[in-house]
């Protein structure tokens, strides 16, 4: 039943693409459309000079322009419009609907499983593990260098961001890590735009 709903509101929907062919009326070819244009121009000016809103001297200036417009628009040739474009809408307005509503039928989409909750959970406690493993180095490291040097200000800079990671935000404690960090790196050093980019997260928090 939902399939034929669907179907119903696909072709629904195509309804508007009708009106490109609805009615009966043959479609104006450029000659045409230009030719009524200067015509309903003409028009407009007879009644602005009716209602005194031109002067009859521009008048005559502006229906001049417009009279040598329609004659440069009679003289325009081109193929004549015979509306085989309909069969090509038709298909269309039919055609798009069906292959949409397919889409939808069982069968028609390559069935691929989600990720058993067991594995993902397995990979988060690997990557966990790794992350503290990668901080315990780190502090390690840093307890054997001069947290004044380039090499302790480097390692400051990441500790500070894998315990960013590890709390999913800036901690005090990573906080800390970015200022000494920044306070101490020589000058071009590459963690630099690091520890400039986590301070500003965090004053904006």
């Amino acid at each position: 039943m939902i399939y034929l709903f669907m179907l119903g509101l696909a072709l629904l929907l195509m309804i508007p693409l009708g009106f490109a062919f609805a009615g009966g009326r043959k479609p104006r070819d450029r000659r045409q459309t230009a030719m009524a244009l200067h015509r309903d121009q003409l028009a407009e000016l007879s009644r602005d000079l009716t209602d005194q809103r031109i002067a009859p001297s521009e008048y005559a200036a502006a229906k001049l322009e417009v009279e040598r417009r329609l004659l440069a628009a009679d003289a325009l040739t081109e193929a004549p419009l015979t509306g085989n474009a309909k069969l090509l809408l038709i298909a269309t307005a039919v055609t798009v609907p069906l292959m949409a509503f397919a889409l939808y039928l069982p069968g028609s989409t390559p069935n691929i499983p989600s990720e058993p909750h067991a594995q993902w959970l397995a990979r988060q406690e690997d990557n966990n593990a790794k992350l503290i493993g990668f901080i315990t180095a780190l502090r390690m490291h840093l307890a054997t260098v001069d947290p004044n040097s380039p090499d302790g200000s480097q390692g400051e800079a990441y500790l500070g961001e894998a315990l960013a990671e590890q709390a999913g935000g800036i901690t005090p404690e990573a906080l800390s890590y970015f200022k000494e960090s920044l306070a101490n790196a020589p000058k071009g050093a590459s963690w630099i735009g690091l520890d400039q980019e986590r301070l500003a997260q965090a004053d904006a928090n």
